[in-house]
C-alpha cells in the first residue's frame, strides 16, 4: 500500500528519538548554581531552583492561552538580570545548553529514522518537523542528533508560542511551508498531542507506539498505527519497502 501523501510532518521526542532528562536532580541546581555565580550572578543550588521555577510560572502566568508555550531563554536571561548581569545572547544560548546537559540522562536517535529518511526522500517526500520543545534546547540536540538538516522545514512550540494539540501550531507549520492538509501526514508517538493536532486540522495521522506513549486510549485512534514496537514494519506500513 502507498500512502497518498507528499508532506510527513514528525513530532521529535518519543518519535524520532529517545530521550530521558531529570529536572528534580540536586546535582542540575548544584551545577548551574555554580556556573551563574562563575558568570557574575551568585546563586545557591536552592536560590536558583526556586527562583528558575517562580520565573517559569510568572511568565507562563502572563499569557491565557492554556497552551501558551514559554520561552525559557527569557527565564535563563532573567536569572542573570536579577543579579545586576546583563547576559549577551551567546551567553543565554551556552547557559540553556549547559542545564539541559547537566538535566539529560539519556539521547539517541532510534534506528530506523535514516533509513525511513532516506526511502521517503527517494520517492520525493518532504520532511516536515513539528515539536513540542525548547529551541535553545532542541537545536543544538537536533545538530547532535543528525537530524538539524534532515527536514524542509521546522516548528518549535517556543519559537510559535503555541503548543500542540493546538491546531494554531500546525496552521503555523502549514502556512509557512504552503502545505495542503490533505497531501500530509502526522506522525508522532503522542496521542493527545501528535494524533490529536492532525485530527484538529482535518489530518491523517500515523501512531507510533514507543517507550513514552503512555497508555494507548482506543478512543485517540490514528488512521495508521505501529503498536507492538516492530519498527520494522514501518517501511511496509508507509508504502515506501
Amino acid at each position: 500500500m502507498t500512502l497518498p501523501y507528499k508532506n510527513y510532518i514528525f513530532d521529535l521526542y518519543g518519535t524520532l528519538a529517545d530521550i530521558r532528562t531529570d529536572e528534580r536532580r540536586r546535582e542540575l541546581w548544584v551545577k548551574t548554581a555554580l556556573y551563574y555565580t562563575e558568570h557574575g550572578a551568585p546563586y545557591e543550588a536552592a536560590e536558583l531552583r526556586r527562583e528558575y521555577l517562580r520565573l517559569c510560572r510568572a511568565e507562563q502566568g502572563r499569557h491565557r492561552a492554556p497552551l501558551y508555550e514559554i520561552e525559557l531563554r527569557k527565564v535563563f536571561r532573567a536569572l542573570y538580570a536579577a543579579k545586576g548581569v546583563t547576559p549577551d545572547r551567546r551567553r543565554v544560548e551556552e547557559t540553556a545548553v549547559f542545564f539541559r546537559l547537566v538535566s539529560l540522562r539519556k539521547l539517541r536517535r532510534y534506528p530506523w529514522v535514516a533509513p525511513v529518511f532516506s526511502a521517503l526522500r527517494e520517492r520525493g517526500a518532504r520532511l516536515f518537523l513539528l515539536s513540542n520543545a525548547q529551541s535553545c534546547f532542541t537545536v543544538p540536540e537536533l545538530r547532535a542528533l543528525g537530524l538539524l538538516d534532515a527536514f524542509d522545514g521546522i516548528v518549535i512550540s517556543s519559537d510559535a508560542h503555541i503548543k500542540k494539540p493546538s491546531p494554531k501550531i500546525m496552521r503555523k507549520l502549514l502556512t509557512r511551508y504552503d502545505l495542503a492538509v490533505g497531501e500530509s501526514l502526522m506522525i508522532g508517538n503522542e496521542q493527545g498531542c501528535d494524533v490529536a493536532v492532525a485530527h484538529a486540522a482535518g489530518m491523517d495521522a500515523l501512531y507510533l507506539q514507543t517507550e513514552t506513549s503512555g497508555v494507548y486510549d482506543p478512543a485517540l485512534k490514528a488512521e495508521y498505527e505501529l503498536l507492538d514496537g516492530d519498527f520494522s514494519r514501518l517501511p511496509s506500513l508507509l508504502g515506501i519497502h
